[in-house]
Protein backbone atom coordinates (compact mmCIF):
# COMPACT_ATOMS: atom_id res chain seq x y z
CA UNK A 1 0.00 0.00 0.00
CA UNK A 2 2.84 2.67 0.68
CA UNK A 3 4.49 1.37 -2.39
CA UNK A 4 1.05 2.41 -4.20
CA UNK A 5 0.97 5.95 -2.28
CA UNK A 6 4.70 6.78 -2.98
CA UNK A 7 3.84 6.14 -6.85
CA UNK A 8 1.13 8.43 -7.11
CA UNK A 9 3.07 11.40 -5.14
CA UNK A 10 5.63 10.75 -7.53
CA UNK A 11 3.55 11.18 -10.48
CA UNK A 12 1.53 13.82 -8.99
CA UNK A 13 5.03 15.63 -8.12
CA UNK A 14 5.98 15.09 -11.93
CA UNK A 15 2.56 16.34 -12.95
CA UNK A 16 3.43 19.45 -10.88
CA UNK A 17 6.89 20.11 -12.40
CA UNK A 18 5.64 19.65 -15.79
CA UNK A 19 2.70 22.21 -15.47
CA UNK A 20 5.69 24.64 -13.99
CA UNK A 21 7.97 24.28 -16.84
CA UNK A 22 5.17 25.00 -19.48
CA UNK A 23 4.70 28.18 -17.98
CA UNK A 24 4.97 30.93 -20.12
CA UNK A 25 8.05 33.11 -19.33
CA UNK A 26 7.10 36.48 -18.52
CA UNK A 27 7.58 38.74 -21.38
CA UNK A 28 10.20 41.19 -20.86
CA UNK A 29 9.75 44.67 -19.84
CA UNK A 30 11.95 46.21 -23.04
CA UNK A 31 9.09 44.32 -25.05
CA UNK A 32 6.68 45.81 -22.94
CA UNK A 33 8.03 49.45 -23.61
CA UNK A 34 8.09 48.69 -27.17
CA UNK A 35 4.65 48.12 -27.46
CA UNK A 36 3.66 51.34 -25.38
CA UNK A 37 5.69 53.32 -27.53
CA UNK A 38 4.41 51.74 -30.76
CA UNK A 39 0.85 52.53 -29.29
CA UNK A 40 1.46 56.09 -30.36
CA UNK A 41 2.83 56.18 -32.95
CA UNK A 42 0.01 53.85 -34.26
CA UNK A 43 -2.46 56.19 -33.03
CA UNK A 44 -1.25 59.36 -34.50
CA UNK A 45 -0.07 57.66 -37.56
CA UNK A 46 -3.29 55.26 -38.41
CA UNK A 47 -5.91 56.04 -36.02
CA UNK A 48 -5.60 59.94 -36.00
CA UNK A 49 -5.64 60.19 -39.70
CA UNK A 50 -8.37 62.30 -41.66
CA UNK A 51 -7.12 61.15 -44.90
CA UNK A 52 -6.75 57.70 -44.55
CA UNK A 53 -8.01 56.36 -48.12
CA UNK A 54 -4.51 58.48 -48.95
CA UNK A 55 -2.74 55.88 -46.67
CA UNK A 56 -4.62 53.23 -48.05
CA UNK A 57 -3.08 53.71 -51.94
CA UNK A 58 0.51 54.85 -50.65
CA UNK A 59 2.91 54.06 -53.28
CA UNK A 60 6.10 52.41 -52.73
CA UNK A 61 8.45 55.71 -52.47
CA UNK A 62 5.75 57.61 -50.01
CA UNK A 63 5.86 54.11 -47.83
CA UNK A 64 9.64 53.96 -47.72
CA UNK A 65 9.83 57.68 -46.28
CA UNK A 66 7.29 56.82 -44.31
CA UNK A 67 8.75 53.57 -43.02
CA UNK A 68 12.51 54.95 -42.50
CA UNK A 69 10.39 57.95 -40.21
CA UNK A 70 8.68 54.69 -38.23
CA UNK A 71 12.33 52.99 -37.76
CA UNK A 72 13.97 56.24 -36.18
CA UNK A 73 11.23 56.24 -33.62
CA UNK A 74 11.15 52.71 -32.93
CA UNK A 75 7.98 51.44 -34.86
CA UNK A 76 8.82 48.52 -37.35
CA UNK A 77 6.35 47.33 -40.14
CA UNK A 78 7.20 43.85 -41.39
CA UNK A 79 6.37 45.31 -45.00
CA UNK A 80 3.97 48.34 -46.71
CA UNK A 81 1.10 45.73 -46.74
CA UNK A 82 0.74 44.99 -42.93
CA UNK A 83 0.57 48.51 -42.92
CA UNK A 84 -2.17 49.04 -45.66
CA UNK A 85 -4.05 46.46 -44.40
CA UNK A 86 -3.91 48.43 -40.90
CA UNK A 87 -5.35 51.48 -42.52
CA UNK A 88 -8.16 49.61 -44.27
CA UNK A 89 -9.47 47.79 -41.26
CA UNK A 90 -9.18 51.21 -39.45
CA UNK A 91 -10.93 52.65 -41.94
CA UNK A 92 -13.88 49.62 -42.00
CA UNK A 93 -14.31 49.91 -38.25
CA UNK A 94 -14.82 53.37 -38.76
CA UNK A 95 -17.39 52.97 -40.86
CA UNK A 96 -19.27 50.89 -38.32
CA UNK A 97 -17.99 52.48 -35.16
CA UNK A 98 -18.17 56.33 -35.82
CA UNK A 99 -14.69 58.21 -35.35
CA UNK A 100 -12.01 57.34 -32.75
CA UNK A 101 -12.82 59.76 -29.72
CA UNK A 102 -10.38 57.73 -26.92
CA UNK A 103 -7.29 55.36 -26.05
CA UNK A 104 -9.37 53.31 -23.43
CA UNK A 105 -7.87 51.89 -20.15
CA UNK A 106 -4.97 53.93 -21.24
CA UNK A 107 -2.39 52.71 -18.47
CA UNK A 108 -3.35 48.71 -18.81
CA UNK A 109 -1.97 47.31 -21.79
CA UNK A 110 -1.56 43.68 -21.49
CA UNK A 111 1.22 41.69 -24.07
CA UNK A 112 1.53 38.27 -24.13
CA UNK A 113 3.33 35.83 -26.42
CA UNK A 114 7.52 34.79 -26.16
CA UNK A 115 10.74 35.29 -28.53
CA UNK A 116 9.88 32.31 -30.80
CA UNK A 117 5.98 32.60 -31.29
CA UNK A 118 5.89 36.62 -31.48
CA UNK A 119 3.60 38.76 -29.12
CA UNK A 120 0.15 40.13 -29.17
CA UNK A 121 -1.46 42.82 -27.31
CA UNK A 122 -4.76 44.33 -27.88
CA UNK A 123 -5.55 48.01 -27.06
CA UNK A 124 -9.27 49.13 -25.92
CA UNK A 125 -10.32 52.22 -28.20
CA UNK A 126 -13.80 53.99 -27.96
CA UNK A 127 -14.80 55.16 -30.90
CA UNK A 128 -18.38 57.17 -31.42
CA UNK A 129 -20.78 54.47 -31.30
CA UNK A 130 -19.16 51.77 -30.04
CA UNK A 131 -15.88 50.44 -28.75
CA UNK A 132 -13.25 49.05 -30.86
CA UNK A 133 -10.53 46.70 -29.81
CA UNK A 134 -7.00 47.10 -31.46
CA UNK A 135 -5.20 43.73 -32.01
CA UNK A 136 -1.85 44.32 -32.69
CA UNK A 137 0.43 40.90 -33.74
CA UNK A 138 4.34 41.11 -33.34
CA UNK A 139 7.37 38.40 -34.10
CA UNK A 140 10.37 37.90 -32.38
CA UNK A 141 12.02 41.06 -33.62
CA UNK A 142 9.68 43.26 -32.63
CA UNK A 143 7.99 43.49 -36.65
CA UNK A 144 4.38 44.33 -36.69
CA UNK A 145 2.81 41.44 -38.90
CA UNK A 146 -0.97 42.52 -38.05
CA UNK A 147 -2.74 45.20 -36.82
CA UNK A 148 -6.75 44.44 -37.08
CA UNK A 149 -9.19 46.88 -35.59
CA UNK A 150 -12.51 44.45 -33.94
CA UNK A 151 -15.92 46.65 -33.50
CA UNK A 152 -17.20 44.74 -29.60
CA UNK A 153 -20.47 43.99 -30.01
CA UNK A 154 -23.14 44.00 -26.55
CA UNK A 155 -24.47 40.37 -25.89
CA UNK A 156 -27.95 41.46 -27.07
CA UNK A 157 -26.25 42.51 -30.88
CA UNK A 158 -24.31 39.81 -30.99
CA UNK A 159 -27.60 36.99 -30.52
CA UNK A 160 -28.88 39.14 -33.02
CA UNK A 161 -26.21 39.03 -35.44
CA UNK A 162 -25.92 35.05 -34.74
CA UNK A 163 -30.01 34.65 -35.41
CA UNK A 164 -29.63 36.13 -38.48
CA UNK A 165 -26.69 34.64 -39.67
CA UNK A 166 -28.92 31.39 -38.80
CA UNK A 167 -31.91 32.38 -40.75
CA UNK A 168 -29.97 33.38 -43.46
CA UNK A 169 -28.25 29.84 -43.75
CA UNK A 170 -31.46 28.21 -43.34
CA UNK A 171 -32.89 30.45 -46.23
CA UNK A 172 -30.36 29.58 -48.38
CA UNK A 173 -30.80 25.91 -47.89
CA UNK A 174 -34.64 25.93 -48.34
CA UNK A 175 -34.07 27.80 -51.74
CA UNK A 176 -31.51 25.54 -52.71
CA UNK A 177 -33.92 22.44 -51.55
CA UNK A 178 -37.12 24.10 -53.16
CA UNK A 179 -34.42 24.80 -56.14
CA UNK A 180 -33.72 20.96 -56.36
CA UNK A 181 -37.48 19.47 -56.06
CA UNK A 182 -38.21 22.02 -59.19
CA UNK A 183 -35.72 19.87 -60.47
CA UNK A 184 -36.72 16.96 -59.83
CA UNK A 185 -40.49 17.84 -61.33
CA UNK A 186 -38.86 18.99 -64.54
CA UNK A 187 -37.25 15.81 -64.67
CA UNK A 188 -40.54 14.42 -65.15
CA UNK A 189 -42.47 16.83 -67.29
CA UNK A 190 -39.65 17.10 -69.81
CA UNK A 191 -40.33 13.07 -71.58
CA UNK A 192 -43.67 14.43 -71.48
CA UNK A 193 -43.04 17.48 -73.91
CA UNK A 194 -40.77 15.54 -75.42
CA UNK A 195 -43.31 12.37 -76.15
CA UNK A 196 -45.61 15.08 -76.86
CA UNK A 197 -43.54 16.66 -79.71
CA UNK A 198 -42.56 13.11 -81.21
CA UNK A 199 -46.37 12.53 -81.66
CA UNK A 200 -46.88 16.12 -83.34
CA UNK A 201 -44.09 15.02 -86.05
CA UNK A 202 -45.47 11.65 -86.37
CA UNK A 203 -48.91 12.92 -87.04
CA UNK A 204 -47.20 15.83 -89.45
CA UNK A 205 -45.39 13.01 -91.11
CA UNK A 206 -48.62 10.39 -91.29
CA UNK A 207 -50.81 13.80 -93.16
CA UNK A 208 -47.98 14.52 -95.39
CA UNK A 209 -47.87 10.46 -96.41
CA UNK A 210 -51.05 10.37 -96.78
CA UNK A 211 -50.95 13.08 -99.09
CA UNK A 212 -48.56 11.78 -101.50
CA UNK A 213 -50.38 8.53 -101.11
CA UNK A 214 -53.61 10.27 -102.22
CA UNK A 215 -51.60 12.19 -104.71
CA UNK A 216 -49.87 9.25 -105.97
CA UNK A 217 -53.56 7.52 -106.43
CA UNK A 218 -54.72 10.38 -108.08
CA UNK A 219 -52.02 10.59 -110.73
CA UNK A 220 -52.47 7.04 -111.30
CA UNK A 221 -56.19 7.23 -111.49
CA UNK A 222 -55.80 10.68 -114.25
CA UNK A 223 -52.98 8.85 -116.32
CA UNK A 224 -55.56 5.52 -116.97
CA UNK A 225 -58.41 7.66 -117.46
CA UNK A 226 -55.94 9.50 -120.13
CA UNK A 227 -55.35 5.97 -121.41
CA UNK A 228 -58.58 4.74 -121.93
CA UNK A 229 -59.58 8.94 -123.71
CA UNK A 230 -57.40 7.12 -126.13
CA UNK A 231 -58.78 3.83 -126.60
CA UNK A 232 -62.13 5.01 -127.16
CA UNK A 233 -62.92 2.56 -129.85
CA UNK A 234 -61.47 -0.51 -127.83
CA UNK A 235 -63.15 0.46 -125.38
CA UNK A 236 -66.47 0.14 -127.24
CA UNK A 237 -65.76 -3.25 -127.97
CA UNK A 238 -64.48 -4.74 -125.19
CA UNK A 239 -68.03 -3.17 -123.60
CA UNK A 240 -69.52 -4.68 -125.96
CA UNK A 241 -68.10 -8.20 -125.27
CA UNK A 242 -68.51 -8.24 -121.75
CA UNK A 243 -72.02 -6.99 -122.08
CA UNK A 244 -72.76 -9.93 -124.55
CA UNK A 245 -71.01 -12.47 -122.62
CA UNK A 246 -72.98 -11.45 -119.22
CA UNK A 247 -76.50 -11.51 -121.65
CA UNK A 248 -76.96 -7.97 -121.38
CA UNK A 249 -78.32 -5.91 -123.96
CA UNK A 250 -76.15 -2.73 -122.71
CA UNK A 251 -72.92 -1.65 -121.25
CA UNK A 252 -74.99 0.95 -118.69
CA UNK A 253 -74.16 -1.34 -115.85
CA UNK A 254 -70.32 -1.11 -115.55
CA UNK A 255 -67.77 0.96 -116.63
CA UNK A 256 -64.31 0.42 -118.38
CA UNK A 257 -61.76 2.03 -115.73
CA UNK A 258 -58.35 0.64 -117.61
CA UNK A 259 -57.42 -2.03 -120.05
CA UNK A 260 -53.92 -3.50 -119.02
CA UNK A 261 -52.27 -6.50 -120.84
CA UNK A 262 -53.00 -9.80 -119.06
CA UNK A 263 -49.63 -12.05 -118.41
CA UNK A 264 -51.46 -15.12 -117.91
CA UNK A 265 -51.54 -17.82 -121.02
CA UNK A 266 -55.05 -18.71 -120.21
CA UNK A 267 -56.25 -16.81 -123.28
CA UNK A 268 -53.73 -18.58 -125.88
CA UNK A 269 -56.77 -22.01 -125.32
CA UNK A 270 -59.45 -19.96 -125.82
CA UNK A 271 -61.84 -20.67 -128.67
CA UNK A 272 -62.77 -19.06 -131.29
Amino acid sequence: MKKINSIFLCLALSALFFLTGCKDKAVPSSVVDTVINNKALIINEIVNVDSKSSLAEISDEEYEVKADFFEANGLKFADKDVFVSAVNSDIAAEEEAGKALKVMEDNDIVVSGNEEDGYKTTIKFMFAEREVNMNVAYDGNMNITDITFSPVYSMGEAMTKAALNTLLGMGSVFCVLVLIMCIIYLFGIIPKIQKASADKKAKKEKVSTEASVDKTIANIVEKEEGELVDDTELVAVISAAIAAYEGNGSADGFVVRSIRKSQSKKWQNAQY
